[in-house]
């Protein structure tokens, strides 16, 4: 069970940098901040932090942001 539930949250590329910002707000108040480093050239990154996510939010979010991130990364490369 998840300890915080996920009252809003971003997921936008870095402007003028081969990275993806997350922003979460919880609902106990706290912010978590993740930058998310990609390769142009591979189109690949990690996010670690998606298993303690997982943990704190359950795992309906983290599918929900793991598929969010892939949008705004298939965006991101599309434009080149």
């Amino acid at each position: 069970m998840s300890e915080y539930e996920v009252v809003s949250y971003t997921v936008e590329p870095v402007e003028g940098d081969d990275q993806v910002e997350i922003v979460i707000h919880a609902s106990d108040g706290n912010k978590w901040e993740y930058g998310v480093p990609f390769s142009r050239s591979s189109g690949r990154y990690t996010f670690e932090e998606i298993d303690v996510l997982r943990m704190d939010f359950g795992d309906d979010f983290a599918d929900e942001l793991s598929e969010k991130l892939d949008e705004v990364m298939q965006k991101v490369l599309a434009e080149g």
